[in-house]
Formats: structure tokens, C-alpha cells, sequence
């Protein structure tokens, strides 16, 4: 008997499963596209499992190969055509084959592996597996091994749709991985953009009717800083969903005033515990609920805790004090929790400022600085200092327009009535641009 997502597909058959501008694909060709896929494994006659690098982004052939491999036992290893560092990963992960793939054609090539010194009990660890590498912003990237057919699991009760939603997240970014298998359990159509520069993706949401919206609060931002909604005609747009990073309040009411006929929805996840269920508080709140059955959660001094039931199989060849000897997962990331036990964002643990042993996270005094009309742009961080240990800093890019001095003054005053004392930023600096940003002008 077919799997079950090989069932749905079949039921699906004249649907559209993807859209872009090289080809459009109906759920009859995703099969098709399966199919020779499982020709061209049954010809490399494998008699165990074995990794394989599976090299494209969102797109038929890709999606075939991901659901074979699994299907078939084998780990594999998405990389996206964006990322520009495929070499160095598959130094660190043991892959027999290298599987290039375009919207329409895929070709298998035999990889070296005689550099990789693979134990058993580690290729053990890998089979079923979903081998994602973290970003790298807290040092070198760790790489995770999920098990791929218990995350597909998840999926399974979806119910059918009729969406359009646009794929911005990569093929190799859990985030990504969970708009792909999620549109692609209920017969949704996946609009998959060339680039990501605001004004294509604008224009794919007009042009293809889009209906979801999944992006980072950074790209929404880019979206509104851009200007250019009243050009594209959106009426088709219902629903935006945002996460992966904090969303400043006044970003999330610059869209509400934008797109008043849009919901917008706060989700949350991590590569190591799958994406989890969440519901916003409100339509103007930044904080959430976690809703999901298969997810147990707690705050441990600010910072949140996971136990999930599609947490990874472990880290490869590396070891972490994330997961602790009970099955918690230290997500790292800092929280505000509300009386009602709601959750609002507020950044990575390594961004945490110490002032004179009270703590602070750079996204509450960066939403402050970004209410001023004159701030374009600003970055908020912790520097030595021999009292306090360390002090607040902000590097602010102002509009044209702006007199500095001036704007200094209405600065410190906004933020001293706005935030506690030690929060207030010691030093402000005005550069023309600043580097690692977690947010942008709002209006």
C-alpha cells in the first residue's frame, strides 16, 4: 500500500502542487516526478541505508527525492542552492551520494566518503534521519539528526485546503521543511519565488493570488520599509504568519495598519524540538500561547524550556548541555511570561545584557529607539564597563533629516520614560549603517 502522503497525492492529481516561473506542477506530476525518483534509487541496487545530499531548494523533484529517501530508510541531508557553504558540510557529514536537482530534473553522483571514519553506532543514529545544520550565530553550526518519518507523522491529520502560500524559509530550515510538508498534506499550492528582494515577492503575491504569508519579522520589515504595497493588489492575501526571531510591537502595528484584512499569527519552533502549535493572544499582541498537545513547556530564569515528542535524535558528532538528563531542552531563548501564562519573545540567551546584575534583552530598548520618527534603523548592545560590568550601547541610523544632537537628547528622554534606569542607553552613536540588526524602521 502507498504511504499515506503517496495516497493523498494521488487524490489530489489535478491540483496544483507548486507554482514558479519556470514550471507549474499539478499533484499527478509530484507522483510522476516520486516514481522516477524510486527508478533511479532502485538502479544505485543500495543494500542499507545511505546518506545522501539532496542539493535545490522547494520545488517537484526535490520534495520527491526527500519523501523517497525517508520512505526507503536512508539519511538525508537538503541544502539550498542559496547557501554557499556546501562544501564545507558535507565535510562533516558522511554522504554516499550527491543528488542535484532543478524544478524539473534531478541527476545522482557518487560522493567520496572515504574521508568521513563512520562507526556503526553512528550510522545507526542517522538512518530515517533529517540531517539540518543551525545557523552558526553562537559559533560554529551544530548538526542535528531528526527523525524524518516521525516529523512527517505529524502531518498526517492536516485537512484539506485550498490555499496558495509563498515559500520564503530554505529547503535545509525546519521553518521551510514545515510550510513544505504542511501544504503538501492538505493539496495547498506552493508559490516558490527566484528571489527574495521585497518587490519579487510582491509581485508573486499579486500575481499568483497568494493566500499565506509565512516570513521573519526582519523580512516583513523589509516589506514595509520597501513602500510598495499599495502597487500589488493583496486582496487575496488572508494570512501572515511570523517567527524564527522577535517582532517589534511597532512593526506588528505598522502591518496591521497596512493590511487591515490580514491576520497576523505569531508560530515558534526550533530544529531541535519541530515546529510547535501556538496561538497569538491577540491580533495586537506579541505574545503567545503553546497549544500543542505533543509539547510540554516551562520558564527556568527567563529562559525557555521544551520537552517535544519530535525532539532530534542528538547532535552528530558533537557534544551539548542543551538537552538535560530528563529530556529538557534548553531553547535558549529568553522569555517574558504573561500572569495568564503567555509568551512573548525577547531574544537569544547570548544577546542578554548584565548591568550591575540586572539583565536585559537588546530588542526591549531597540523597540523604544525605533518609536522615534527619525531613527531608520538602530542595533542595541552590552559593553565592558568597570562598575556595572557591562553598559548599554546603541548605534542609531537616522533619517536625512535629522539633527543629532538634538535627536540624542529626545532619545535618552523617550527611553527614561520608557524603561527602568539600566536600561537606558549610556552611550547612543550615530553610524550610517549597523551589522546584526534584530530590528529595522517600523514607520
Amino acid at each position: 500500500m502507498p504511504a499515506w502522503y503517496l495516497q493523498r497525492w494521488e487524490k489530489f492529481a489535478t491540483k496544483v502542487a507548486f507554482i514558479s516561473e519556470e514550471a507549474t506542477c499539478t499533484y499527478a506530476d509530484l507522483v510522476n516526478f516520486y516514481q522516477q525518483a524510486a527508478a533511479t534509487l532502485a538502479q544505485l541496487q543500495l543494500t542499507e541505508p545511505q546518506g545522501f545530499a539532496l542539493m535545490g531548494d522547494h520545488g517537484p523533484v526535490s520534495t520527491a527525492w526527500l519523501f523517497l529517501l525517508q520512505e526507503q530508510g536512508h539519511w538525508v541531508v537538503p541544502l539550498s542552492t542559496a547557501a554557499g557553504d556546501h562544501a564545507e558540510k558535507l565535510t562533516q557529514v558522511p554522504v554516499h551520494w550527491v543528488i542535484q536537482t532543478t524544478a524539473t530534473q534531478a541527476s545522482v553522483v557518487r560522493a567520496e566518503v572515504a574521508k568521513h571514519d563512520v562507526i556503526a553506532t553512528e550510522l545507526t543514529a542517522l538512518r530515517h534521519g533529517l540531517v539540518l545544520f543551525s545557523s552558526g550565530t553562537s559559533g560554529r553550526p551544530k548538526i542535528m539528526v531528526q527523525d524524518l518519518p516521525n516529523l512527517l507523522s505529524r502531518y498526517e491529520s492536516r485537512r484539506e485546503n485550498h490555499l496558495r502560500i509563498l515559500v520564503l524559509l530554505g529547503f535545509d530550515h525546519i521553518g521551510g521543511l514545515n510550510t513544505l510538508w504542511g501544504a503538501l498534506a492538505a493539496g495547498s499550492t506552493l508559490v516558490v519565488v527566484a528571489h527574495r528582494a521585497p518587490s519579487t515577492v510582491l509581485t508573486a503575491l499579486a500575481k499568483y493570488q497568494v493566500n499565506v504569508l509565512p516570513a521573519s519579522p526582519t523580512f516583513l520589515n523589509l516589506l514595509v520599509v520597501a513602500g510598495e504595497w499599495s502597487q500589488y493588489d493583496l486582496s487575496a492575501l488572508r494570512l501572515i504568519t511570523y517567527g524564527t526571531e522577535p517582532m517589534p510591537p511597532s512593526l506588528l502595528e505598522r502591518l496591521r495598519a497596512l493590511l487591515p484584512h490580514v491576520r497576523l499569527v505569531q508560530t515558534f519552533g526550533t530544529t531541535e524540538t519541530g515546529i510547535l502549535q501556538t496561538e497569538s493572544v491577540s491580533a495586537d499582541s506579541t505574545f503567545l500561547r503553546l497549544v500543542d498537545p505533543a509539547v510540554e513547556w516551562k520558564v527556568i530564569d527567563g529562559e525557555l524550556w521544551l520537552k517535544s515528542q519530535t525532539q532530534i535524535k542528538g547532535y552528530f558528532r558533537q557534544t551539548s548541555n542543551a538537552f538535560t538528563a530528563d529530556g529538557w531542552f534548553r531553547t535558549g531563548d529568553r522569555v517574558e511570561q504573561a500572569a495568564d501564562g503567555s509568551l512573548r519573545i525577547l531574544g537569544r540567551e547570548g544577546e542578554s545584557i548584565n548591568v550591575g546584575g540586572e539583565k536585559l534583552m537588546p530588542v526591549e530598548v531597540e523597540t523604544v529607539l525605533l518609536e522615534n520618527s527619525q531613527v531608520v534603523d538602530c542595533r542595541v548592545y552590552g559593553v565592558p564597563n568597570l562598575l556595572t560590568g557591562q553598559t548599554v550601547v546603541a548605534d542609531i541610523v537616522t533619517s536625512a533629516t535629522a539633527a543629532p544632537e538634538l535627536l540624542r537628547a529626545q532619545l535618552r528622554q523617550l527611553c527614561r520614560q520608557r524603561l527602568p534606569r539600566y536600561k537606558v542607553p549610556t552611550q547612543i552613536n550615530f553610524v550610517s549603517t549597523v551589522s546584526g540588526a534584530r530590528l529595522k524602521k517600523t514607520r
